[in-house]
């Protein structure tokens, strides 16, 4: 893998953002890598300091929408993913992250994101599944 490559050692796409808000245990302004694990249908969202923290993920299927805003009088960009949270699917919540200088090919990996989110299925075709209740699942 080069060292500044948009994929991670499994060939899953990555990239590295600045956390803004939106996990409890992360704090702010922390440098996060994001990584698209396809096989498990997830994204992954690490800290790049302090691996001691375990990584939270966030299903495919839960991801409602992406945007991604200039921010006024900077190169920099804000990037936020709204998603259903596993413990309450009927909400939807914000993550927030900051396209800064080291977020080399991020334009690639949002747009293959993009791509991911399931399209609504009609309401015959809903399927209520079990959410897994593990701490580390946003």
């Amino acid at each position: 893998m080069p060292v500044f490559g948009s994929r991670d050692w499994y060939g899953n796409l990555a990239c590295n953002f600045m956390y803004v808000q939106g996990i409890s245990d992360f704090d702010d302004n922390s440098s996060v890598r994001l990584t698209q694990e396809d096989a498990e249908q997830r994204l992954s969202i690490a800290l790049r300091i302090g691996k001691d923290k375990t990584p939270k993920y966030l299903f495919y299927d839960q991801i409602v929408s992406i945007e991604i805003k200039k921010k006024h009088g900077t190169r920099n960009r804000d990037f936020s993913i709204s998603y259903h949270p596993a413990n309450n699917p009927d909400d939807v919540k914000i993550l927030l992250f900051e396209i800064v200088d080291a977020s080399l090919h991020w334009r690639k990996f949002i747009g293959a994101l993009k791509s991911k989110i399931p399209q609504s299925p009609e309401p015959e075709q809903l399927d209520s599944q079990p959410e897994p209740e593990v701490s580390q699942y946003l």
